[in-house]
C-alpha cells in the first residue's frame, strides 16, 4: 500500500538535502529560478527547484531568529507488515502528540495513561517508521511528531 506524509523535515536533513542539490547543480540555484521564470524548466528540475526554494526560505527566515519550520511532502512505501503496526494505540500517540507536546516519555504515557514500557516500544516504533524522533531534552528524550498528515493512495 503506499501513502504519502506531510513531513517536518529536520533542520540538519534541510542541510544535507541543500548540499545535495548544490552538488547536483553546482550551487546555481539562482539559475534555476531565472529558468522558472522565463517559463523554459523542464519537468524533472521543476521538482528540485520547489523544494531547494522552499528550504532556502526557511534556511533565512530562521537564520533571522524565526522558529524552523520546513515541510515537504514525501511517499513512504509502508510494506504490510509496517502498516499492520500501527495499531489504534499507536495512531493514539501520534494523534496526541500533534495537539500536545511531551516532555519525556514518561510524561506521554501518563498522559495517555498507559505503562512507560509499551509506550517507548511503540514511539520506537514509530521512530523506525520515520514519524517520529526523540530528542534529548535535558535528562530526558522527548517525542517529537514528525508526520502531520497522512494520505493513502489508491491505484
Amino acid at each position: 500500500m503506499r501513502w504519502r506524509a506531510v513531513k517536518r523535515i529536520p533542520l540538519n536533513e534541510v542541510r544535507t538535502r541543500v548540499a545535495k542539490l548544490e552538488e547536483k547543480y553546482g550551487d546555481r540555484f539562482q539559475a534555476l529560478h531565472e529558468e522558472f521564470i522565463a517559463g523554459r524548466m523542464p519537468r524533472d528540475r521543476f521538482d528540485d527547484y520547489v523544494e531547494w526554494s522552499g528550504m532556502i526560505h526557511a534556511l533565512r527566515a530562521a537564520g533571522e531568529g524565526e522558529d524552523f519550520d520546513y515541510y515537504a511532502e514525501e511517499d513512504l512505501d509502508l510494506t504490510r507488515e509496517e502498516f499492520e503496526s500501527l495499531t489504534p494505540r499507536r495512531l493514539e500517540l501520534l494523534d496526541y502528540l500533534a495537539d500536545q507536546h511531551a516532555s519525556s516519555i514518561n510524561e506521554l504515557a501518563e498522559r495517555v495513561g498507559r505503562d512507560v514500557k509499551n509506550v517507548h516500544g511503540d514511539l520506537r516504533l514509530l521512530e523506525h517508521l520515520g514519524f517520529v524522533r526523540m530528542v534529548r531534552e535535558g535528562r530526558n528524550l522527548a517525542p517529537e511528531l514528525l508526520i502531520q498528515e497522512i494520505t493513502t493512495l489508491l491505484g
